[in-house]
């Protein structure tokens, strides 16, 4: 008995070691192939994305060009006047705001119809577009 648990001791440490190293061979030859098909799924996904942005980038110049030539085309003064679309409106909301609070503070409105008159919706446009100046000025000031 001892013999017959000997012999099979002694096949399976000389042919167990071979079988165990194909078996991991076949395992990382497996995990090869299937990182190499994930890595050109994405290569190929990294293309298309790519020729997605130089095609919308494309798009973008002839849109920004098409503009740059309608805005040649017109009056300096409709130039100036649409340059201040948003100047103006930032200042309507900011006197908007102002004058709320001092007519409340004076006592010449009550506080509820300052409520209707600028809004939660209202305070969240008002705090958009002031942050949207900082912002663009401060963004102005690290491109420098």
């Amino acid at each position: 008995m001892l013999s017959l648990i000997g012999s099979v001791l002694g096949l399976v440490s000389s042919v167990g070691p071979g079988m165990f190293k194909q078996w991991m061979d076949a395992k990382q030859d497996q995990r090869d192939k299937a990182h190499e098909l994930a890595m050109t799924a994405q290569i190929a996904a990294d293309r298309r994305d790519q020729a997605i942005i130089e095609s919308t980038g494309n798009q973008n110049v002839a849109v920004q060009m098409t503009a740059q030539t309608t805005i040649n085309k017109s009056s300096q003064w409709v130039v100036d006047l649409c340059g201040t679309v948003r100047p103006v409106i930032t200042y309507a909301f900011f006197l908007m705001f102002m004058f709320g609070h001092i007519a409340v503070w004076a006592g010449w409105m009550a506080p509820q119809d300052y409520n209707i008159l600028f809004s939660e919706e209202a305070r969240g446009i008002f705090s958009t577009v002031i942050m949207f100046w900082f912002g663009q000025r401060l963004s102005s000031k690290w491109l420098r």
